[in-house]
């Protein structure tokens, strides 16, 4: 996972000195230490309309119609999606912080949130969705859009990652963080230095991801809220500790991580029983197949035999070939159990890696009714 390269910009303040003045000390009453980029409206902008866009949830599929404002649209692809930085003893996490939050905050995109968000608490009446499941709702929709890595170009706004259907790490997060914190949930960007990669976060009930009071969002792909993202793009696995950038004030928490850790340990077990099997079977298979070659062999010398009227030999080997087929027949039966859990255990883990849009139906497939 690739982060694009934020464009920085040190403004040298040139002091103007009147004798006797002190103006010097009023530096900071003109200037902040940084200021963001602000999405400007571009007047007269038109667009074609975008198609509905539609992605499975749980056990329905929902579709999204609404569209954006084409001027603030056009506005955010034109802004310089920059810091620019007045007072050079600022940190790397603030400016950070700070750009992150202008860019997911922008009033600009008040309307467009809005409209995004009534679609979708249309969609939470429609199947009385509880708090979790609206939050999941969010989450699988920014998951379901295509990522691109843009690592030579600036972040996008959430306008932009929405109507274009595609985003980076950070596009898709700061997508998700402004629905989340729009609807009143407490949540954070996640950003991961070393690794150049971000995530969401959202507060949780249990310690939370690297004990931060957020549960881990992936907006990459499609997965359960709650679990790591494992193995990145580029075999990149994170293990730096977060900067975490709050979003908004909700105060709103997901409660279901006990329920996702409980599928993702599953599918461990599941994943780590497998691979025991697999390797069993394997050997097993090769045992067999040089049984049944040497049955096979056996069976043609007894052929002969009758053919050419041995019958004592025959008799003495027939003996022998009835005892290693009643052999072969029960390894046989005993690969032929340890291929069906293979397979029972295998539809298990498929249901789970292709049910990921799915928390509720996946736990209640797993462990029976809630």
């Amino acid at each position: 996972m690739t982060k694009k390269s934020l464009v920085i910009v040190v403004i040298a303040l040139l002091a103007v000195f009147l004798l006797s003045s002190g103006c010097v000390s009023y530096i900071h009453s003109f200037f902040p230490a940084a200021s963001y980029p602000e999405i400007e409206p571009q007047r007269g902008v038109t667009l074609p309309a975008v198609p509905d866009y539609s992605f499975p949830y749980e056990d329905f599929l929902v579709t999204l119609s609404s569209d954006v404002d084409p001027e603030v649209y056009a506005g955010a692809q034109s802004a310089e999606k920059g810091v620019r930085i007045y007072d050079t003893s600022i940190g790397d996490d603030e400016w950070r912080s700070g750009l992150y939050k202008a860019m997911t905050l922008d009033p600009a995109q008040d309307t467009f949130f809005d409209n995004l968000t009534g679609e979708f608490s249309q969609v939470r009446a429609t199947y009385d969705l509880d708090s979790d499941e609206y939050l999941e709702l969010m989450a699988v929709f920014v998951q379901s859009l295509s990522y691109r890595n843009q690592n030579l170009s600036s972040p996008k706004y959430p306008i932009e990652t929405y109507r274009d259907r595609e985003g980076d790490c950070d596009d898709k997060s700061m997508l998700l963080a402004g629905l989340l914190a729009h609807e009143g949930y407490n949540v954070s960007l996640l950003y991961f230095g070393p690794e150049q990669h971000m995530a969401v976060g959202v507060a949780c009930q249990e310690m939370g991801y690297h004990d931060t009071g957020y549960a881990y969002i992936e907006t990459t792909r499609v997965s359960f809220v709650g679990i790591g993202a494992g193995s990145l793009e580029g075999n990149i696995t994170i293990s730096s500790y977060p900067l975490v950038i709050p979003i908004g004030n909700g105060i709103s928490t997901y409660r279901r991580c006990n329920e996702t850790l409980a599928i993702n340990d599953e599918l461990s077990d599941i994943s780590a029983h497998l691979e025991i099997l697999a390797t069993d079977l394997r050997g097993r298979e090769s045992l067999l197949l040089s049984r049944r070659s040497d049955l096979e062999t056996m069976d043609r010398q007894l052929e002969v035999m009758l053919a050419e009227g041995d019958y004592f030999r025959y008799n003495q080997m027939v003996s022998e070939y009835n005892t290693r087929v009643r052999e072969y027949n029960q390894d046989l039966e005993a690969y032929q159990a340890i291929s069906d859990e293979y397979s029972r255990l295998a539809e298990r883990y498929n249901y789970i890696i292709s049910h990921e849009h799915d928390r509720k139906g996946t736990y209640r497939y797993l462990f029976g009714e809630q």
